[in-house]
């Protein structure tokens, strides 16, 4: 048996390693082809964009390995029935599920590989990319702190500026729990405020449903709350887009802990609890991939050839993908469940695999 799993591997792993190749490289082909003007119209170095394409390597590898366990399992044991060694195998008393079996155990063992690698290398290198664009390609200034949550700077006459949280509308920010200390000329404070939230309005910050210190008068502190009042500080929306943390740039413990304080502090966390569970569903996609080609390379092989393989693979790879981004879509807007929008696509591929796959096997 190990001498029959060792070829089924070496099948395996020759079509896996070339059609991950093919698509890694058109991939990045493609997105460089989409870029390009962009790099052009900023004058970016070739070395720069270099670095930028290959900090974003693991991650398209991350996106492409499912394809290629698609296409590698319907065109290994797709060759294999085609030239009858299935039939032999099985006329040998040996069950389908064991002649697949390899197969399954190297997509269980991709699917922990690109988990791991999706906890501590993916997050690094997507956060590196993402400085990469934003400083050297398209020459926005770098701020010092590259942070989501308790962000400190210094404002324009010398107070001191304290955002609790930075999330996103869209592409606009929306300061959480803003703190600004107005110092006097001995450094003393002069002034606090505090507010529930920032937001950009035409063309200046202002701060809503907040309260006001101010220590300047003799007599002893005042106190007033305000529904709104513009401030000066010279940071622009785009600004602070530097300052965002997409869920691809979080660990999964760094974004279990987002999660949790954004509870914490009354905010809404769905978009970030269904980009949680996609961190678990996307990488087991390996698997729900070589259990739904195993029915249609047994059935292709009797069919056609390779190009109905790679035209079956194409398929159900823009299936899968576009229920999958569809049900994340609906997740991000709260209309389904976040564990559900992040499993449905892996439950529905999943059992009309094993459907096939145990009718196949009569």
């Amino acid at each position: 048996m190990r001498i029959l799993s060792k070829y089924v591997l070496r099948e395996f792993f020759r079509m896996f390693a070339v059609a991950l190749t093919a698509f890694v490289l058109l991939f990045m082909l493609g997105d460089f082809i989409e870029k390009v003007d962009e790099y052009m119209s900023h004058s970016a170095s070739a070395w720069t964009v270099v670095r930028y394409m290959l900090y974003r390597l693991p991650n398209t590898i991350f996106l492409m390995t499912p394809i290629a366990v698609l296409l590698a399992t319907l065109m290994s044991i797709g060759m294999l029935s085609k030239n009858g060694e299935v039939l032999a195998m099985k006329s040998s008393g040996i069950p389908l599920y064991r002649i697949v079996a390899p197969v399954f155990t190297v997509a269980v063992a991709l699917s922990l590989v690109i988990f791991w690698a999706n906890d501590t290398v993916i997050p690094y290198c997507n956060m590196k990319a993402e400085f990469i664009k934003n400083v050297y390609i398209e020459k926005k200034p770098a701020i010092p702190v590259i942070k989501h949550d308790r962000i400190w700077f210094r404002g324009p006459k010398g107070e001191i500026i304290n955002i609790g949280l930075v999330e996103f509308k869209g592409d606009m920010p929306v300061c959480r729990g803003v703190t600004f200390y107005e110092l006097d000329s001995s450094f003393g404070l002069a002034r606090r405020l505090d507010a529930k939230q920032m937001v950009w309005s035409g063309d200046k910050w202002v701060l809503e449903k907040g309260v006001s210190y101010d220590f300047r008068d003799p007599h002893g502190m005042k106190m007033a709350r305000f529904d709104s009042l513009p401030v000066d500080i010279p940071e622009k929306p785009a600004d602070f887009r530097q300052v965002r943390r997409f869920s691809e740039e979080m660990t999964f413990s760094e974004l279990l802990a987002y999660i949790s304080r954004l509870k914490a502090e009354g905010y809404s966390p769905v978009k970030y609890e269904v980009d949680l569970h996609g961190k678990v569903s996307f990488t087991l996609a390996n698997i729900i991939m070589v259990i739904v080609a195993i029915p249609f390379s047994l059935k292709t092989s009797r069919s056609g050839g390779m190009a109905i393989g790679v035209g079956i693979c194409i398929a159900i790879a823009i299936s899968y993908w576009l229920l999958y981004s569809f049900s994340i879509s609906l997740g991000h807007a709260g209309r389904f469940p976040p564990i559900f929008a992040a499993w449905v696509a892996n439950l529905i591929f999943g059992f009309s695999g094993l459907y096939l796959f145990v009718h196949t096997d009569r």
